[in-house]
């Protein structure tokens, strides 16, 4: 087993165990949609409350080893903790998925095989969402590699739904960018 599938299984018993809804997120889920791609750590959003924050901060700092000083008022401030897994070293970003769109990804998430476990993944859909949002070089050629592998498996009616909604937000950016790759 890769140190990457003891990671998330680690993460995956821990969310089961705390009774924590969450997706898989991020290069990971990249790779389990069959995106050629590295990376070096593992992303999560954990569907939550803003008041369940320090709860289930704690909760995780508990199975999981602080990367900041002050680990709790960073997820209070950013919404976002960023930890290790104490074996593998390799670094785990839980998010909070506080909005309705992140509760819209875990609602949708599909269950996907990573090498040799499966897990909870964001759909490819949601993925091309997160990465118009973000909209960083990286996330540009991400998408190219998505439109190359997965452009007929794309339920491009939802994304032009959802795309719509961050319009409203005045991101017509992303919408620019999915007509160019997607086209």
């Amino acid at each position: 087993m890769t140190n990457f599938e003891i990671t998330l299984l680690e993460v995956d018993s821990f969310c089961n165990k705390e009774g924590l809804n969450y997706a898989v997120i991020g290069g990971m889920a990249l790779i389990a949609h069959g995106v050629n791609r590295t990376t070096e750590d593992v992303d999560i959003t954990l569907q939550l409350n803003l008041e369940d924050i320090t709860i289930v901060g704690e909760k995780i700092l508990k199975y999981f080893e602080p990367i900041h000083q002050n680990p709790l008022l960073f997820f209070q401030n950013n919404f976002v903790l960023p930890v290790l897994h104490p074996l593998t070293k390799i670094g785990i970003d839980f998010a909070a998925g506080l909005s309705g769109f992140d509760f819209k990804v875990i609602e949708r998430k599909v269950r996907l095989k990573f090498h040799s476990i499966e897990l909870p993944f964001a759909s490819i859909e949601d993925i091309i969402i997160y990465k118009l949002f973000a909209s960083r070089g990286k996330d540009i050629l991400d998408l190219s590699e998505i439109a190359k592998q997965n452009k007929n498996k794309i339920d491009t009616r939802y994304l032009k739904q959802a795309l719509k909604e961050f319009a409203e937000l005045e991101r017509e950016d992303m919408k620019n960018n999915f007509d160019k790759i997607f086209g």
